[in-house]
Order: structure tokens, then C-alpha cells, then sequence
């Protein structure tokens, strides 16, 4: 069983290292349309298919690895599309290795940016 996560807001505004080349991010039909539906984007804007159009979609990321709706401001991270992001957006960490990064990643955060 996974941990609770407890990353702190402010962390991940600080991190966002779970937004940065993490390229597997498939979505659903649902998905897909909830994303339009926010951004007014089209789909083909922000989806790679995964070969044929109905073995289904991944999320597009820009050409730095970072996800195509993440947003940088002075080394504060925000995400474009949180109201309607992805389930596994929504459920990370939601394994071991996941968690052990984050945890890793809030030891250097807090000791370098809010200590």
C-alpha cells in the first residue's frame, strides 16, 4: 500500500517534477473531450496518437520533456488544465517508485528553497 501523499502546495508549485518528462500520460475519450472543453483547444493540439486512431492517445509534451499544459513562471510551476487534468495526474504518486521521488525531491525542495 502506497503512503498518503502529503506534499505540501507549495512544493509542487516549486517542483513540478511529476509534469516534467513523464511522457506516458494516456487519455481517455473523456479525458479528451474534457480537455477541449476547458482549453477551447482541438484535440490534435495536445494528443499523440499511439499508432493507429483507435489503439488510443497520449498527451503531447513540449519539445523540453515538460507537459504540454505546464506553465513556468519565474520557477513557479502551474498546470493550464488542473479542473480537468488526466486520472493519473490526478492519482500521482500512486506507486511506490512515484512516491519515493516526490519524497526525495521534497528533502531537496524544502532544504534548498523554503529552509
Amino acid at each position: 500500500m502506497v503512503a498518503e501523499n502529503n506534499i505540501s502546495t507549495e512544493l509542487c508549485k516549486k517542483c513540478a517534477d511529476c509534469c516534467k518528462n513523464y511522457p506516458l500520460i494516456e487519455l481517455s475519450e473523456n479525458e479528451i473531450n474534457s480537455l477541449e472543453l476547458l482549453t477551447g483547444l482541438h484535440s490534435g493540439t495536445f494528443i499523440n496518437s499511439k499508432g493507429k486512431a483507435d489503439e488510443g492517445y497520449f498527451l503531447q509534451f513540449k519539445e523540453n520533456g515538460y507537459c504540454f499544459f505546464l506553465n513556468e513562471n519565474n520557477g513557479s510551476y502551474s498546470c493550464r488544465i488542473y479542473e480537468a487534468r488526466p486520472e493519473i495526474c490526478k492519482n500521482y504518486p500512486s506507486n511506490i517508485r512515484q512516491q519515493e521521488v516526490c519524497n526525495s525531491n521534497r528533502g531537496k525542495f524544502m532544504s534548498n528553497s523554503f529552509g
